[in-house]
């Protein structure tokens, strides 16, 4: 019986992210985005450049609603490096949105503003 309560115990204790649901959110209407969110854990956002290649940006989740879910790219870059853009990306599950906030962080470029919704998106659970 202990042994039983010890294995029970054990497994209650696994960390949570481990069974944590995964945010998929990619753009339906034509723009090549898709960003991918686990709840409490990493997130990533994938997007085609104007060269047709395609690039990846890791990034934090900073707030979740159970309606939607927000990342931004990491405050604290690794040391010795300077972000070269700064982006906020939300995926709205109850709209099928996704809306971004893109600055370029040395000021020389573009940025995208995120009061409207970037795209329309399917956004699924899984």
């Amino acid at each position: 019986m202990r042994k039983l309560l010890l294995v029970i115990t054990s497994a209650m204790l696994t960390p949570a992210a481990a069974n944590a649901a995964t945010w998929i959110a990619a753009c339906t209407d034509g723009q090549n985005l898709q960003y991918n969110q686990t709840i409490g854990g990493k997130g990533v956002l994938y997007l085609q450049m104007a060269d047709g290649n395609y690039q990846s940006v890791d990034l934090v989740q900073n707030s979740y609603d159970g309606n939607v879910v927000c990342s931004a790219t990491d405050a604290k870059p690794q040391p010795g490096t300077e972000p070269l853009v700064k982006i906020k990306v939300c995926a709205d599950k109850a709209n099928n949105t996704i809306t971004l906030k893109y600055e370029d962080a040395t000021g020389k470029g573009p940025s995208v503003d995120d009061k409207a919704p970037y795209c329309r998106a399917a956004v699924t659970v899984h």
